[in-house]
């Protein structure tokens, strides 16, 4: 089922702690993954399927992240951002910035995301179930701590913090990705300032609210959570681990072509950015070079940044 009438919403607002000090150059949406702004994935992904009218909240060097995704976003969307003088949480960051149209389902994903699931299918779920409100899932091992959504054989929400299932048998136990799919009537029902999950999704469930979730097959990476974690989703790419169209390596690496490479330079599994300088007999492995920044020595599991700053990462 076609989305390409869909209006869609990025959550891109936050204070960017846990990448910090990446975050003190950009807001966390904007760090380059495979050399490009983290929270083009998402705008991407939803450009191939049709959705060209999407808003973004923003926070945290607002200006720098609208000028770093209107500089790379597909040509057919039309991008509107939304200033939060005070953070206002994933629900409230919705409420605020979406406007509803009587009738529509509003698609709202995170902007930090290097994430492909199937939104025609979820759209057709949600469409075929009637649903308040559906959620896009991943199916966890009952030991991970990130599978807070239990579903059943319907894909019927159960369980959410705040609101516990009356009993666990048979459930699959899942984890959210961030992306949901939201009818009109959602919109009065979100907090003015709170959590989507436990000031919205989990007070719906307990109203008796028709709450379904699309169990997604595909690889997720969440580029915001950790050092580590931002750098797997760069080598990912750079390896061809995780594939994207438009992304090629070439001999295991990304290498801008603006970048300076000295004599003798050694690179192994690294994502090289735009006019960054790698100097001569340098021997960087498994390393990131942002736009701009310079790397020399011998450095694994590093990000190196402008102004000669660098970020070893430790092992998760």
């Amino acid at each position: 089922m076609s989305v390409s009438h869909l209006r869609a919403m990025l959550i891109t607002a936050g204070f960017g702690t846990r990448l910090a000090p990446l975050t003190d150059l950009l807001p966390k949406p904007a760090v380059p993954v495979a050399n490009r702004p983290t929270a083009w994935f998402s705008l991407d992904h939803l450009a191939r399927a049709g959705i060209t009218d999407v808003v973004l909240n923003t926070h945290h060097l607002a200006q720098a992240l609208e000028t770093s995704l209107r500089a790379v976003a597909p040509r057919s969307q039309q991008l509107r951002f939304v200033f939060e003088p005070e953070i206002l949480g994933t629900g409230g960051g919705v409420k605020n910035a979406w406007q509803p149209r009587p009738g529509e389902t509003f698609l709202v994903m995170n902007g930090k995301l290097v994430f492909a699931p199937d939104l025609e299918a979820a759209y057709a779920l949600h469409t075929s179930s009637a649903a308040f409100a559906s959620m896009i899932v991943k199916e966890v091992d009952a030991s991970d701590p990130t599978g807070v959504v239990l579903i059943d054989a319907q894909g019927r929400v159960r369980g959410l913090p705040g609101h516990a299932a009356a009993e666990s048998g048979g459930l699959r136990r899942c984890m959210y990705t961030g992306v949901s799919l939201l009818s009109e009537g959602v919109h009065a029902r979100l907090p003015d300032n709170g959590c989507l999950i436990r000031e919205g999704y989990a007070r719906w469930l307990a109203a008796g609210e028709n709450v379904r979730a699309f169990v997604e097959p595909s690889r997720f990476r969440d580029v915001g959570m950790s050092h580590w974690h931002y750098l797997e989703a760069n080598l990912a790419l750079a390896s061809g681990a995780e594939r994207w169209p438009e992304i090629t390596p070439v001999s295991g690496s990304l290498i801008d072509a603006t970048a300076q490479l000295g004599a003798s330079v050694a690179l192994q599994s690294c994502v090289i950015g735009a006019g960054a300088q790698i100097a001569p007999s340098a021997q960087l492995t498994r390393c990131v070079v942002w736009p701009g920044a310079r790397a020399e020595g011998t450095h694994q599991d590093s990000v190196f940044l402008p102004g000669g700053r660098s970020v070893r990462v430790q092992a998760r």
